[in-house]
Parts: C-alpha cells; structure tokens; sequence
C-alpha cells in the first residue's frame, strides 16, 4: 500500500491565472478515488504553502494536511507524517490514467523493479518534442520508498525527483486536469 502525498506547488506557473489551485488539488483527490477503493492507498496527505487554504479541503477529503510558508518545510513535513513504507508522491493538477492501479500495484507486488523500488509517473506528452520523446514529459509524480525519501535532502519536489532518480518509468501517464 502506498501513502499518498498529493503535492501543491505554486499553481501560478503552472496553470492560467483565472484557476484556483484549490480546484486542481480537488481533482488530483478525486481522480486517487478509484486507486483508494482498489486498496493501493493507505493514507493522504495534502502539502502546500499557507495561503492554499488546505485545511478545509483535507477536511472535506478526510485526508492529513501539512502547510509551511516554504516548500521545503512542508514537503519535509509530509514526508514525515506519511505511515507506509512506499509513497506515492503526485503533483496537483494531474490524474493518473487508466491502468495506473493495475500497473502500481503489480510493481509493488514485485518488490519494485528489483534495484531500488522507485517508478516515475509521466504526465502526458504534450508537445510534438515530448510526443517523440516521452521521458521529455513533464515528471508528475513517483513512487519511492519513504526511507529513501527521508534521507533526501530538504528540498523542492524537483531536488527530491533528482534525489530519487526513478529506475523505472510507467507506462501510464497522468493527465493535466486543468
């Protein structure tokens, strides 16, 4: 079972500025629905920055919230409190596709890819460059195991996936929802 972290970095870059990026974590919760009724999540947490407003959303998704004026506080924050052994680490704004419980539970079941039980999760290709080039895709999420998360040093999401270095690539992608 993987604990979740559902990560919401600065929204202004990476979404139009008429969105709320309380809209985009709300449907990065719902899309990990279906992955938390198949039994392949243990727990949620939701991680941002102070003006996010985050509280109310976890309490209305009945998930943990961990906020901190700095990414690096928040994220390390969440890293801590997550329970399970493997985490799951997914950008708001992206929805895993379908075929991503199947894929992410047959990987765990395996041990991981054998090396170091890491996997990234792709968002889709958007470009004709990423479409020629998929691991050109943005990075939207991962899956590692929450000690090695641990010994990363504090940093961004990106310092964390440079830290990791995801051995294995999904062959599921996870789409922008916004």
């Amino acid at each position: 079972m993987l604990s979740t972290i559902v990560l919401c970095e600065d929204e202004r870059r990476l979404f139009p500025q008429n969105r709320d990026p309380a809209e985009a974590i709300v449907r990065t919760l719902a899309a990990l629905v279906a992955v938390n009724v198949a039994g392949l999540l243990r727990d949620v947490t939701i991680a941002g920055g102070l003006d996010h407003g985050l509280e109310s959303i976890a309490d209305h998704a009945g998930c943990q919230y961990s906020e901190a004026e700095r990414e690096e506080d928040w994220l390390d924050q969440a890293l801590q409190a997550a329970r399970g052994p493997n985490l799951f680490l997914i950008r708001s704004g992206f929805a895993p596709e379908a075929g991503f419980i199947d894929e992410a539970g047959d990987f765990l079941a395996l041990g991981g890819d054998g090396r170091t039980g890491t996997a990234a999760l792709r968002a889709v290709p958007e470009s004709f460059i990423e479409r020629l080039f998929p691991a050109r895709a943005p990075l939207a999420g991962f899956i590692a195991p929450r000690a090695m998360c641990l010994k990363a040093p504090r940093g961004s999401f990106s310092a964390l996936a440079r830290f990791i270095r995801p051995a294995k690539t999904l062959r599921t992608c996870a789409r922008r929802t916004l």
